[in-house]
């Protein structure tokens, strides 16, 4: 059993593991994209997402790695920033169904 976990231990603290989840992230964001019928605007729709969970998965392997503060600042701040813009971008979309009617 220390045998198994030495190893997935080692693939954590040396931040592999995030950039293989960044990897299939990416993956999964283009292959949704290219299947859909209208790939452009699927890709533009999760792009803001897709840059959000890849500077928070980055920011994990740097932490793991502990790496310097600022770029780990840097990441989470990023990965806020374009949290708020897909968040923004999808409550505008939804932005008549949310008003309330009055008539």
């Amino acid at each position: 059993m220390a045998e198994m976990t030495a190893w997935l231990t080692a693939f954590f603290t040396s931040g592999w593991v995030s950039v293989i989840a960044i990897l299939v992230l990416w993956t999964v964001t283009i292959a949704a994209a290219r299947l859909s019928p209208a790939p452009r605007a699927t890709l533009r729709a999760l792009l803001a997402n897709a840059v959000s969970g890849s500077a928070l998965l980055a920011a994990f392997g740097g932490a793991m790695r502990q790496g310097p503060i600022l770029l780990l600042a840097g990441l989470l701040a990023l990965s806020l920033i374009a949290f708020l813009l897909d968040l923004r971008a999808r409550l505008s979309a939804q932005a008549s169904g949310l008003r309330r009617r009055t008539e």
